[in-house]
């Protein structure tokens, strides 16, 4: 929103209506004010709009007012049925149903009598293993991510400035809605404390109390580490030989499971590395990314020498956005940064500041040169490049392919 205008993300919209009516729990997931519940509210406007009677839809919001979460399954079903009697042709919107105890037991009663159930979930609880079991294979997961810079140019549109400022901008201040709508106005100045705010949030809550942290200060440890690696190659031992060298001791498996809940709760996303010809996991090193580039910059101050992680980050979220995930891609010991695609389908991509350098350009190429199959390559630099091709390699510049 900006102003009184309101942004339709589309994408996630369509995904609603592909689902309506189908035997599945929709479940919305994503870091903690990314937009899950604006588009709940959003589907709900559609539906009336197409001529759902209102009457027949229900929405409950579980985390603004803590106290009044229901007790339990039966006490959210009761609620309900105050106000409607779920079945075929009713429609169920449980916004961050997961602080409801026993809330899976209410949403498979509620699928069982033909209701249409829609609920959105922030943190571990709402993991798509997690949520596949508890549901017993009934849903279909939908993930919310911050918004990307095409949602974003939409949000700031009236501002008047250029594609290359607004990009500056999302690359400092992220894109969670609710920075995105205060950049133009005076709460832009409030900006680093709202998105300390949101982290404080996601770490306190979706973590730590959630997940029953014992060593808050180990936590925000390692978190801080990866915030600085973003693209970074790392593993559990290279992040408990830095702490232990830093006077923290820690065991390698209680690193890897902190990496496990920092994921649950949406903050940072693995790329996994796998090898291009089999698609096969390597267990070697991965790669992690920010959710919100805003929320790590408040983590980690941005440096001068951060850019080229930055941009990474952006293009690492852009493909997690478009293909649903993205992995790096090994090839007899040269990386490419990310592969990505659907069903057969797949492109290889490069991410780079620039490309004036010739040895920038050459050790970018040279990784794609080294796969021999005849899927799309890329080169994505943030600076313009005069090429756009060479020797069958697409090269665009960053806010280009972006918007592209």
């Amino acid at each position: 929103m900006t102003g009184n205008r309101v942004i339709i993300r589309e994408r996630y919209l369509d995904m609603l209506r592909a689902g309506e009516g189908t035997p599945f729990v929709k479940v919305l997931t994503g870091i903690r004010r990314c937009g899950k519940s604006t588009l709940m509210r959003m589907f709900v406007d559609d539906l009336v709009s197409r001529g759902v009677d209102a009457g027949s839809i229900i929405c409950m919001d579980f985390d603004l007012d803590p106290d009044s979460v229901p007790a339990g399954p039966s006490d959210l079903l009761a609620r309900i049925r105050e106000s409607l009697v779920p079945g075929p042709g009713t429609y169920v919107f449980l916004d961050e149903v997961q602080n409801v105890k026993g809330w899976e037991t209410a949403v498979l009663s509620l699928y069982t009598a033909g209701a249409d159930v829609y609920i959105t979930g922030s943190n571990s609880e709402m993991l798509s293993s997690d949520i596949a079991t508890r549901l017993s294979g009934r849903c279909i997961e939908i993930r919310v991510h911050p918004l990307v810079f095409s949602e974003y140019v939409l949000f700031r549109e009236s501002s008047g400035k250029s594609v290359d400022h607004l990009l500056d901008e999302f690359l400092s201040d992220g894109g969670m809605p609710a920075v995105a709508s205060s950049e133009d106005s005076p709460a832009k100045r409030l900006i680093p404390q709202m998105l300390e705010g949101m982290f404080a949030t996601v770490y306190s809550t979706d973590i730590i109390d959630r997940e029953g942290i014992r060593n808050p200060a180990m936590l925000h440890s390692i978190i801080r580490f990866l915030m600085r690696n973003i693209g970074n190659r790392t593993s559990s031992r290279r992040i408990a030989n830095y702490l232990s060298s830093k006077g923290q001791r820690i065991a390698v498996s209680t690193v890897e499971e902190y990496l496990r809940r920092i994921e649950s709760a949406f903050l940072l996303t693995r790329s996994e590395r796998v090898d291009p010809s089999t698609m096969e996991y390597l267990s070697t090193t991965d790669k992690f990314y920010a959710s919100d580039l805003g929320m790590r910059n408040a983590v980690i101050r941005e440096q001068p020498g951060d850019r080229a992680m930055m941009i990474e980050n952006i293009v690492f979220n852009e493909l997690l956005f478009r293909y649903g995930s993205a992995a790096t891609a090994d090839v007899n010991g040269n990386e490419v940064d990310f592969v990505a695609g659907k069903g057969d389908a797949r492109e290889y991509f490069q991410v780079c500041v620039s490309l004036a350098d010739g040895e920038t350009l050459e050790r970018e190429l040279r990784s794609l040169r080294a796969i021999k199959d005849s899927y799309p390559k890329t080169v994505i630099t943030y600076e313009r490049h005069p090429a756009t091709d060479i020797d069958g390699i697409r090269v665009v510049r960053l806010a280009d392919w972006l918007l592209g």
